[in-house]
């Protein structure tokens, strides 16, 4: 099963913007080479950083959760996953090394009530919590997360 994620209008506003005024900031300045190459090289660590973990789908076979950006794919072995429920971070999560929406939600996370996670998602709406047999936990989100909770559940106790 795949799902693709959907962003919400705070992440799709926020990436334009920052997209936006990364780019008009590289045009205007293209005569101060110093501020130039700054600014292009900022623009092109968060393009490539959005390429290969910005959040674009989430799939589940019978042997992996995968979580895909355009150039990288992240996959969780199912018989490692302990439990799936339908779950919503909040927006006081601490972004340990994450982007708190520019392409999504991604990266490590702190939140009072379930500790460090691995968030990928688009709209805190979407979501589920995976924890895994080891521990860790991932807080994924696409646009059918009550069929894909299911899908999940269905596999993890075969």
């Amino acid at each position: 099963m795949k799902s693709k994620v959907k962003y919400s209008q705070y992440v799709t506003i926020l990436t334009a913007i920052i997209s936006g005024v990364l780019f008009v900031g590289c045009i205007a300045t293209v005569k101060e080479e110093p501020v130039f190459f700054c600014l292009l090289g900022l623009f092109l660590i968060l393009f490539f950083c959005a390429l290969f973990y910005g959040v674009a789908y989430i799939k589940a076979t019978d042997d992996y959760i995968i979580m895909g950006s355009l150039l990288k794919s992240k996959k969780i072995l199912m018989r490692n996953v302990e439990s799936v429920e339908l779950f919503k971070p909040t927006m006081g999560a601490i972004r340990i090394f994450a982007s708190g929406g520019f392409m999504g939600y991604w990266g490590i996370f702190r939140e009072g009530d379930i500790g460090r996670y691995y968030g990928f998602y688009g709209k805190a709406s979407d979501c589920f919590l995976v924890r895994m047999k080891n521990g860790d936990k991932y807080v994924l989100g696409c646009e059918n997360p009550i069929k894909m909770v299911d899908y999940i559940k269905s596999q993890i106790s075969k």
